[in-house]
């Protein structure tokens, strides 16, 4: 190959290389307009409060759990009546996720697509953890989060569609199924919020026990 073929094949892979998305770590989701939304999605309600009720099918059993949901600033926290010893280690692994307003310090963020509908970001840990990557799918129009997509590093695939309800003019989880599938454990499960509270005082017993 001579030295000018060479020089034109250079050029041509580097031009090759600009086009393409951007790196996570040069994800800036200020530049983003659906970002934006969700970070500011019920940005109103200083607390809330709800009650839950969830029913999980497995292979070998299925379980109900019953409690109440804490929201407060970019926290939560749910506290179950009582937990039998068949939900103990479900409910004790069950992955969770900071609000949107905490992404951009614990993650870094790619962008995979977006149209009118739906925008899809991949957040990545950037700590070590059990969890390798969340793909979490947003309305586009409205900054709503319609699902989530966890992928652990023990090869456990957890997705959760959600869906909401108006109250007071806040867009506030009504409900979501659950599918958990790998490491030998296939299961589902439904969640219901109910009986909402904006603006409720949350005992000081629940923020500590959160921290």
């Amino acid at each position: 190959m001579t030295r000018l073929t060479t020089s034109l094949v250079l050029t041509t892979v580097m031009t090759f290389l600009s086009s393409l998305p951007a790196a996570a770590d040069t994800f800036d989701p200020s530049s983003d307009p659906v970002f934006e939304k969700l970070v500011h999605v019920n940005a109103g309600p200083k607390s809330y409060t709800a009650h839950v009720d969830v029913e999980t099918r497995m292979f070998f059993g299925h379980f109900s759990l019953h409690g109440t949901l804490y929201n407060w600033g970019n926290e939560s926290k749910v506290v179950f009546d009582r937990v039998p010893a068949l939900a103990k280690s479900a409910v004790d692994h069950q992955p969770s996720i900071e609000a949107p307003a905490e992404w951009t310090a614990r993650y870094t963020i790619a962008l995979l697509g977006q149209t009118p509908q739906t925008t899809t970001y991949r957040l990545t840990p950037r700590e070590a953890v059990d969890v390798r990557e969340v793909d979490v799918t947003v309305q586009s129009a409205t900054g709503v989060i319609a699902q989530y997509v966890w992928s652990t590093a023990g090869g456990m695939t957890i997705t959760t569609d959600l869906t909401y309800e108006s109250i007071d003019g806040y867009e506030l989880v009504a409900s979501t199924e659950t599918d958990t599938r790998g490491g030998g454990l296939h299961a589902h499960s439904k969640t219901n919020f109910s009986n909402y509270s904006l603006n409720e005082s949350i005992p000081d017993s629940i923020i500590s026990s959160a921290r």
